[in-house]
């Protein structure tokens, strides 16, 4: 015999009935009499107490329903005790009843991310994106996978309001997949009218709708998951992080029709330089972390339980970062009464932070794929969802979309650069092949800026490239993934390979000349990409802009040697950071005559 001691709401006002639920599971051949004595206690104290029985029948789930009035605030204890023929067992569930107050606005934030796993090519290097939908990883409680789970929840639970970031790699992941189907690079094939194909639409419908009903509120991002504060406050790399949030921004609009306000910032990596940026975008708010931001915030400073301006450009919500990783890594539930003990905490935890504004944000398919018992997972976040149902009808919670809560009242200066784990070395640090894939990023990267500013335009297929290497969970050192880095530099490379195809030559590899005096130095070019170019050729003390029209032409790079002998010196063609091409000359240079006679010839 089993017992489940569940309750309407772990979080009841003064004055309120408490609906207490008893559930007997008979696991027996036979039934079973059950005699059940529930007390209710306030601080030790014995308030009530309720005694009955019921015949609990074999291989089935008996209900006994129970409900007391509670008149005093506190942490109230309900115990349960039975005997079920000598058999004995006891189970307790804890309920705040709290003074009336105006409901605490919960703010559900979930970040739903798959990086790009596709290749170049199209294929699939692997289809997390896809079999986080149609998988079933939660039996025997849900048939699928984190993905559609959400979604079967957001339809079952239609008075919860939730934030929802489907990040546009995913969102593309999905739309690709329901037009053509996806291939993956070991041969496996899933065609467009697949099963499992078909949950994908089937998914990112019911995402749409409750978007475009207002029950989800999506927040867009950059393209893929690049670790953006890093990128900026490190690499200067403002470009690549402006650029992608445009393309991101154009992916959600697209697929899910909404023009977002909100912006998911990846890992929660923020440096000031994304004000500018996000502003740029029109993006009003961001998600970032109580525990390791809000301690280095400057400003008119309160609480992580209210919203900020930085400002006055940007709106910043703080999470929970207690509760929002107690959600994330307390997950490894071994049965229903332990998922519905963690539901009920949560839902007493967030009204006993006193906060005006609770934020629990964290990964939205993470915590339930990568626990041991997703089953269990899923049962606790259907419970944690009808307390708060409950909770909303008793007035004591309010579930929000973010762009709904009002404007804020505190303005703040700064916010520190970190991340939700308080520092980078995560993606750069922790593994020693992380310090050679990041210098070859950066030389694409300088490559590709100085190529553009040569010919005096993007090269969008190299950025593009780029963002997909950038991808974080490609970096991540327990999830390293070197393979597909490799891939999309490579294909960065490629395109700028392609791109760039000129020469230089010396006309001659010797010059001979004297000290402090101009040599003129001969080089041809030849330019292959079929339009002018614009470059600095440096030797020595001297730089030169050029203008370098297609075809084979010729230039004169004159030099000032400073010291006397034979010497080998290099020749540079550089644009902005990058040296793109390299050769050397032999000089060799005497010391002339310091005081040349005069123009009368007379002698000094």
């Amino acid at each position: 015999m089993r017992a489940l001691l569940d309750v309407d709401s772990p979080v009841h006002r003064v004055g309120d009935e408490v609906g207490v639920k008893v559930r007997l599971i008979n696991d027996s051949q036979s039934s079973i009499k059950v005699n059940l004595t529930l007390d209710y206690l306030l601080d030790n104290r014995h308030m009530a107490s309720w005694s009955g029985s019921a015949m609990a029948l074999p291989g089935e789930a008996t209900v006994v329903e129970e409900s007391f009035k509670v008149d005093e605030p506190g942490l109230w204890v309900i115990r349960l005790n039975g005997d079920a023929g000598g058999s004995r067992f006891t189970e307790s569930i804890k309920v705040r009843v709290i003074e009336a107050q105006r409901p605490v606005k919960l703010a559900l934030v979930y970040h739903m991310h798959q990086p790009p796993w596709y290749m170049s090519n199209g294929k699939y290097y692997a289809d997390w994106a896809f079999r986080y939908v149609y998988a079933p990883v939660m039996r025997p409680s849900f048939n699928g996978g984190p993905y559609l789970f959400h979604a079967y929840l957001h339809e079952k639970y239609k008075d919860i309001k939730v934030n929802v970031h489907l990040s546009p790699s995913l969102l593309k992941q999905w739309v690709d997949a329901v037009e053509r189907g996806f291939t993956l690079i070991n041969g496996e094939v899933h065609p467009r009218g697949s099963d499992e194909v078909g949950l994908v639409a089937k998914a990112l419908d019911m995402y749409r709708v409750q978007v475009g009903r207002g029950q989800l509120e999506a927040l867009t991002s950059v393209y893929a998951h690049t670790i953006l504060g890093y990128l900026t406050s490190r690499y200067e790399m403002i470009d690549v992080v402006d650029e992608e949030l445009g393309a991101g921004m154009e992916v959600t609009r697209s697929v899910l029709g909404v023009d977002p306000v909100g912006a998911w910032t990846p890992e929660m990596a923020w440096s000031m330089d994304l004000l500018d940026i996000y502003e740029k975008h029109g993006i009003r708010y961001t998600v970032l972390c109580g525990g390791n931001h809000f301690p280095g915030v400057q400003g008119d400073k309160g609480s992580i339980y209210e919203a900020y301006s930085l400002g006055g450009r940007l709106t910043i919500f703080f999470r929970d970062e207690r509760l929002s990783d107690i959600l994330s890594f307390q997950n490894n539930l071994p049965d229903e009464r332990s998922a519905l003990k963690l539901a009920a905490m949560l839902s007493r935890s967030i009204v006993e932070t006193g906060g005006e504004l609770v934020v629990i944000a964290l990964d939205g398919e993470n915590f339930i794929a990568m626990s041991k018992t997703p089953a269990m997972v899923g049962f606790m976040l259907d419970k944690l969802y009808s307390y708060l149902t409950r909770m909303q009808e008793l007035g004591i919670v309010e579930t929000v979309r973010l762009s709904q809560v009002n404007q804020p009242r505190r303005v703040i200066t700064y916010v520190p650069t970190t991340s939700w784990l308080g520092g980078f070395t995560k993606w750069d640090g922790e593994r020693r092949e992380h310090a050679d894939y990041w210098v070859r990023v950066l030389d694409t990267y300088r490559y590709m800026r100085g190529l553009e500013e040569a010919l005096g335009g993007k090269v969008t297929e190299a950025r593009y490239a780029i963002w997909h290497a950038l991808d974080s969970d490609f970096w991540w050192a327990e999830f390293w993934t070197p393979d597909l880095i490799e891939h999309w530099i490579n294909e960065a490379r490629g395109v700028l390979d392609s791109r760039f195809k000129m020469s230089m030559r010396p006309l001659k590899d010797v010059y001979s000349g004297v000290v402090n005096r101009p040599i003129d130095i001969e080089l041809e070019f030849n330019n292959d990409m079929g339009t002018q170019a614009r470059f600095r050729v440096i030797c020595l003390d001297t730089q030169i802009e050029l203008t370098i029209q297609p075809g084979s032409s010729r230039v004169k790079c004159t030099v000032v040697p400073r010291l006397a002998g034979s010497y080998r010196v290099p020749i540079f063609v550089v644009s902005g950071n990058y040296i793109y091409l390299q050769t050397y000359v032999t000089l060799n240079v005497v010391y002339g005559n310091r005081d040349p006679p005069s123009s009368a010839g007379e002698p000094k």
